[in-house]
């Protein structure tokens, strides 16, 4: 059956993801000498990737991604969420010079204010929790029924996210990464907190969602059922690729991390061999 094509221009989308990249190119082009250390250069790479990010999510919530989400298939409505979890979070972060990022959190009342949000528990709790109520059938029902309720979803979903990964990827030198110890739990966590979710999805024996299980069906014998398995299936398959991915790294930085330690040690213990003696 033929699928009318929406595209969302709403106000507050729109002014957004403007007023994100007005104040990135701020920031990094007439306020660089200011902020950044003398002679620093334009961040190209690190522009391409936020401003991707950027394009990324209005493909995510104002494409015809996001009609086909609400309406049709829950599939799809899960490819949308990855891409707000697993994608632009990390892009936006990685995409954001140090200099730029402390700017404003290297102020120590800001810092302070903003350090228990981005505690590694309450990280890795609040994207947890935030994520999976929105997947049970009341709320998810809920935000597809009410657009201001299907915004907030999704802001609360990716904003979660975005606390998420800054324990693995900030930008700031005032509030960095966690260890890598911790780096490992946390991502451990995530594949363990997902689990609960993921299982209510797949074992199901019939469709959580009546939104889905009413919609026409755009795809000749697809049903609600194979569309739920197959969104949760992709669900599950990121998450675990992402965690596991994350603690790898995270266990690779840790070795290199020592190696360096034992080499600089090494290096100190040798200078001080070769010292003279001091006299007295």
């Amino acid at each position: 059956m033929p699928v009318p094509l929406h595209w969302h221009n709403e106000p507050l989308l729109l002014f957004s993801l403007l007023f994100l990249g007005w104040a990135y190119a701020v920031g990094t082009w007439p306020l660089r000498a200011r902020l950044a250390p003398p002679g620093t250069p334009y961040p190209v790479g690190r522009a391409v990737l936020f401003y991707s990010a950027l394009a990324l999510n209005y493909l995510a919530v104002g494409s015809p991604l996001d009609q086909f989400g609400e309406d049709y298939l829950f599939s799809v409505h899960m490819v949308q969420h990855l891409l707000i979890v697993y994608v632009t979070p990390p892009m936006l972060l990685l995409g954001t010079p140090w200099w730029l990022a402390d700017a404003l959190l290297g102020r120590p009342w800001i810092k302070k204010l903003f350090a228990p949000f981005v505690h590694p528990a309450f990280c890795c709790a609040a994207f947890v929790v935030i994520f999976s109520l929105w997947h049970l059938p009341e709320f998810y029902e809920a935000a597809l029924r009410n657009r201001p309720i299907h915004i907030l979803e999704h802001f609360t979903i990716f904003i979660t996210a975005l606390q998420m990964w800054w324990l693995f990827v900030s930008p700031s030198r005032a509030l960095p990464p966690c260890s890598y110890p911790v780096r490992i739990l946390c991502a451990f966590f995530l594949t363990v907190g997902h689990m609960p979710l993921l299982g209510l999805l797949t074992l199901a024996t019939d469709p959580l969602y009546r939104t889905y299980e009413l919609a026409p069906r755009i795809i000749p014998g697809f049903d609600a059922m194979q569309d739920q398995v197959l969104g949760a299936t992709a669900m599950e398959l990121s998450a675990v690729s992402v965690s596991v991915g994350l603690m790898a790294w995270s266990f690779w930085g840790w070795m290199r991390e020592d190696e360096r330690n034992a080499i600089a040690a090494r290096a100190a213990r040798l200078r001080a061999a070769a010292a003279p003696p001091s006299t007295s």
